[in-house]
């Protein structure tokens, strides 16, 4: 990557000569290439940009065709995607996760080989789709929201397995996944869905009304369009068992310290008591492990599946110009609406980590009257709930027998008198392309606008305290900490005090004018070589506005606070594909990118493969390239902030035993530092692939295709995480230059508490990624018109090596190490057997992921033998008919067996029990599928 460089000039003219070429009067277009077989169709397949009649290339591309939908009975395009053996769960985000209190939106993304969904590129009808923006940072930031895509619109998937900067450009490290819609429908489709888990709940009911007018062969035209709307009912955390973040069979508890009853800060190591033990219940309970205090459990308040309001539209047409040209138009609209629960919030008495928040100054003058509590406390932070000695709940003999008679109390206080937080997150998707493509000169050409858009709005609707409204109440004395309030004007007077509205609205987006074509240049001896050309100018923008309660960290259970980020950049493109038959049935394509971004510079990636086919059942395949990823612009200029890390915190140089040690150091939410890195450079990789398409006999083929990627420079949002480097107290000590703290105040460690970790944005280290992709499918075919059918497509990881600060690699296969969820397992595979007879069929469908290393319990030392995660695998059926003319019927039974998901001692995004990022906590879901078409 050279020096920044932001002049567009060349491409602007060289676009401007395409783009008036393409689009000159159909008169002008010439006739198909001479020689050229009018009844094979060229296609091009994702990977290449050059049309060919054999659709199977040098590089490995996974297709879901509609009928492979429709068998997987998926009520979201998030579900559908997980039937990827290359998706991981490492590095994606699910709409559960990001529904769970992070104040990141709802976004559900795709990783493939657990490189994270900023590296995977996400493109429909093969154009860029904009990023969702919601939340500003991380995957928000940088990746699509799947979700944004209507399944019902889908026609297929294809899924390019491999590394394709050279032909895409940026977020193409790990592979390509490139939804297809539906288009040229003739008629009238009508459809409906109803589904619910067995116990009732979790209801999905979907409509979907799909027509088109005019026929490309006769009338020149078509215009097909669809409209889709959409209920998910929620599943709450109190009706699933295995959703719990406290274990006494496996020593694991990520219970929090901050509870109702509220417990009590005793002295100034941070020793906690209640007043009203041993009646912790019913919002809390007493742990065996922290048998002295009350301890509460996030999970049974936690939406598991949020409830999902969705309405989507598209329309696209094509016009024929003559006979080798054409207009086309494509056009979509979708809005989400995700409503969630999530526990009540967390009211410390440390709470507020903002110097900036408007009650800090208040609560200062208010401490300053009792200054016996500069002698009993070591730290009373910013500002937070304390009780007052003249309250009416003011525990007088247990604050004497504490000897903290007549001094105001620290509290760690759920906060039930404002109830579980409700979250409403708006996200709407627009997109818009018009273009011509057909034949000049020789040459297939397609030129096009592009206008895609994502808006995102955040709405608080309940049970966010705002700071610096509500503890003013609280800390008056008329809220009870340890019982119920019955004092019903002070409850209506916090609640009237909560923030309501929208905490921060966003929106991406990209325009862009592009122009590809490709030809037959000259013939070598073995065969025509092809060429394609390619050109793209693009303006990519992201606006953030966060309220203004947000930016001064004044509302509670959203972790710190947040500042507005505004950018914009343009992005110039160009490439070069050349596909060069050496010998018979030896091919090479050679491919070469030029991009240049504003204010990050320019780089030169090129790509290479063969494809080898000795006979007509084998074919041998390779190919190697370079590729890169510009630092997206929320990683460059969002605004440092504050932050917390997880419940259950722990800082193992102050607190080797949690028994004995204070709770600001052994279950606690640190304050993070995060935001953007201006400096930031981009990442580079190289990947590798080479693979074997083989069949055997008639109708069976097996595909094996290994693949390796090596990326270094890899940014990281966020920075090393803390996760990690708070994973034990050698680690802590050996990463003390990410870690703030205050001053010694006797600990045996002989250093003072953790204040804040830093987490910016960074370039760090390198990952190596290696493993083998197989794709097995048999047809056969038996009398009486039976048909059965196998299949197997399974991802077999070797490598994932991520290195260290010191150098050195550690693998991260197989291993539960993050502490959002996700792992990446070293074997998933999906198989199938489908039989049809007739207007009938049965399919049986199995997912499957191997078992994995558990992270340690919370209670067991980390010298122990971590315990394995079991295998998940769940079986899905799905009876069809289609006798009745017109109409196709479907049952179906998702998770046959009713498996719940395996228990992990991992805890994510406020969940504990089992990993959202990829455990569907429905149970066995049974749906029914109608459709009935007009012709």
């Amino acid at each position: 990557m050279s020096a920044p460089s932001t002049p567009l000039k060349p491409f602007a003219a060289l676009l401007a000569a395409l783009f008036g070429a393409a689009v000159l009067p159909a008169t002008a277009l010439a006739q198909n290439a001479e020689g050229a077989n009018p009844n094979l169709q060229r296609v091009v397949v994702t990977g290449s940009s050059i049309a060919r009649i054999d659709g199977e290339t040098a590089l490995p591309v996974q297709i879901l065709k509609r009928e492979d939908i429709e068998r997987v009975g998926a009520t979201s395009t998030e579900e559908l995607v997980k039937q990827l053996s290359s998706l991981s769960s490492a590095g994606s985000s699910t709409t559960v996760a990001n529904a769970s209190g992070y104040g990141g939106g709802s976004i559900a993304t795709v990783s493939l080989r657990g490189l994270g969904s900023a590296r995977t590129l996400v493109l429909v009808n093969g154009r860029r789709v904009s990023v969702y923006g919601g939340g500003s940072a991380g995957a928000a930031g940088s990746s699509v929201d799947v979700n944004s895509i209507p399944l019902s619109a889908i026609e297929r998937v294809e899924v390019l397995k491999d590394g394709a900067s050279a032909i895409y450009g940026s977020d193409a490290i790990a592979g390509v996944v490139n939804f297809i819609l539906r288009k040229d429908f003739t008629g009238l489709e009508i459809s409906g869905n109803y589904g619910q888990t067995s116990d009732r709940l979790g209801r999905d009911r979907k409509a979907t009304l799909f027509g088109g007018l005019g026929r490309m062969d006769t009338d020149g035209w078509n215009l097909t369009g669809g409209i889709t709307v959409q209920h998910t009912d929620p599943i709450q955390g109190t009706d699933r068992a295995f959703a719990r973040r406290l274990n006494v069979a496996e020593q694991n508890d990520y219970t929090s310290s901050i509870a109702f009853p509220a417990n009590v800060v005793l002295n100034r190591n941070g020793v906690l008591g209640n007043p009203a033990l041993p009646n912790c219940g019913p919002y809390s309970l007493v742990s065996p492990y922290s048998s002295n205090r009350c301890t509460y459990d996030n999970s049974p308040y936690v939406s598991l599946q949020p409830d999902f309001e969705k309405a989507s539209f598209i329309a696209n047409g094509r016009l024929r110009l003559n006979d080798d040209a054409e207009a086309y138009f494509e056009s979509g609209y979708t809005r989400n609406k995700i409503t969630s629960t999530t526990q009540q919030v967390p009211l410390s008495y440390n709470a507020i980590t903002t110097a900036t928040n408007p009650y800090v100054p208040e609560f200062q003058k208010l401490i300053a009257q009792y200054p016996l509590m500069q002698t009993k406390y070591s730290n009373i932070g910013r500002g937070g709930f304390i009780l007052i000695p003249s309250s009416p709940y003011y525990p007088t003999a247990f604050a004497a027998a504490n000897n903290l008679a007549g001094v105001p109390l620290l509290l760690n206080y759920r906060d039930v008198a404002n109830g579980q937080r409700n979250t409403r997150d708006i996200s709407e998707n627009g997109r818009f392309v018009a273009g011509v493509r057909g034949t000049l000169a020789g040459w297939d050409m397609d030129s096009a606008f592009l206008y895609t858009q994502s808006k995102v709005h955040q709405n608080l609707l309940s049970g966010y305290a705002q700071y610096s409204r509500v503890l003013p109440i609280f800390n008056s004395g008329v809220i009870n900490p340890f019982g119920e309030t019955t004092d019903q004007a002070a409850l209506d007077a916090v609640r009237a005090a909560e923030f309501r509205g929208t905490s921060y609205s966003s929106k991406t987006s990209t325009t862009s004018v592009d122009i590809k074509g490709s030809r037959e240049i000259w013939t070598l001896p073995a065969g025509a070589v092809g060429m394609a050309l390619g050109a793209e100018l693009r303006r990519e923008k992201f606006q953030y506005d966060p309220s203004v309660a947000i930016q001064t960290g004044d509302i509670a259970g959203l972790g710190g606070n947040a500042f507005p980020v505004l950018g914009a950049r343009n992005v110039g493109s160009m490439y070069a594909e050349f596909s060069i038959p050496i010998i018979k049935k030896l091919d090479a394509d050679v491919a070469v990118r030029y991009d240049n971004y504003q204010g990050v510079g320019h780089t030169v990636n090129p790509k290479a493969s063969l494809r080898w086919q000795p006979t007509q059942s084998l074919m041998l395949r390779s190919a190697v390239g370079k590729g890169f990823r510009a630092p997206s612009l929320t990683d460059l200029n969002t605004p440092q902030a504050t932050g917390i890390t997880g419940n259950g915190s722990r800082d193992f140089v102050r607190c080797p035993n949690l028994q004995t040690g204070a709770p600001r150091d052994c279950n606690f939410q640190f304050t993070t530092i995060t935001g953007g890195n201006p400096n930031l450079s981009p990442e580079k990789s190289i990947s590798m692939t080479a693979g074997v398409l083989w069949e055997p006999v008639k109708n069976a083929s097996i595909s094996l295709d290994a693949f390796r990627i090596n990326l270094k420079d890899a940014i990281v949002v966020g920075g090393l995480s803390s996760t990690y480097f708070l994973a034990n107290a050698d680690r802590t000590l050996q990463y003390a230059q990410f870690i703030n703290r205050g001053a010694p105040d006797g600990n045996a460690a002989g250093v003072g508490p953790i204040e804040s970790i830093v987490q910016t944005n960074a370039n760090l280290f390198k990952t190596q990624v290696a493993g083998v992709d197989l794709d097995a499918m048999y047809r056969a075919r038996f009398g009486n018109g039976n048909r059965v059918n196998f299949r197997l497509a399974g991802t077999y990881m070797s490598k994932f090596d991520v290195q260290g600060p010191d150098g050195s690699y550690t693998s991260s296969l197989d291993q539960a190490l993050n502490a959002s969820g996700g792992v990446v397992v070293r074997w998933k595979h999906n198989a199938s057997v489908s039989w049809e007879n007739g207007p009938y069929g049965v399919s049986l469908l199995q997912n499957y992921q191997k078992g994995y290393t558990d992270a340690l319990a919370s209670q067991v030392a980390r010298t122990s033998t971590p315990r394995k995660v079991d295998a998940y695998q769940t079986f899905d059926l799905q009876l069809t008919y289609a006798g009745i003319k017109s109409t196709k019927l479907a049952l179906g039974v998702k998770n046959l067996f009713d498996r719940d998901p395996p228990y992990t001692n991992l805890t994510s995004n406020f969940l504990g029990g089992y990993d959202v990022s990829y455990a569907d906590p429905r149970g066995r879901f049974i749906y029914v599928n109608a459709s009935y078409t007009f012709k």
